[in-house]
């Protein structure tokens, strides 16, 4: 007997492959965005410290230049939060897409393995007609045997 083959097997695998290379490019898109969340925080805390020594500076006496310093420091940290929500926002657009994507990806490897189940069944089907078929004509020429020697 000659064992199954799926016709479509190679296709199938290439199907896979570019289903679990769209999960991993998401989940890197994913940790970038972690990443610039943590950045965004990072920056937050340093302009509250920035105030917090500012505070602190004036109550013991500051310089004037220091004072003149402090806001554009914290434009300049602002700015900077700004350029990444707006990475951020781009990096979360590309993921939603590449969501679409998996989606479109997983549904035609559905279909394919559905494919694959069904050819298999007939297969198998087929396998046991063959063989139903066979030990008919063992049975027929069995009992012809024992016709004869009768």
């Amino acid at each position: 007997m000659k064992k199954y083959k799926y016709k479509l097997e190679a296709l199938l695998k290439i199907r896979k492959l570019k289903e679990e290379r769209c999960k991993m490019e998401i989940g890197r898109f994913q940790v970038k965005i972690k990443e610039i969340e943590d950045q965004i925080t990072k920056h937050n805390s340093g302009i509250d410290e920035a105030y917090d020594l500012q505070e602190k500076s004036l109550a013991s006496g500051i310089e004037g230049l220091e004072v003149r310093f402090h806001p554009y420091f914290v434009q300049g940290k602002r700015s900077h939060i700004e350029a990444l929500q707006n990475e951020k926002s781009r990096l979360e657009h590309y993921v939603k897409q590449l969501f679409a994507q998996l989606a479109q990806l997983r549904a035609n490897v559905k279909v394919l393995e559905k494919m694959k189940e069904k050819d298999k069944r007939n297969y198998k089907k087929q396998l046991d007609k063959k063989m139903n078929e066979r030990i008919e004509e063992q049975v027929q020429n069995w009992r012809m045997t024992l016709q004869k020697d009768a």
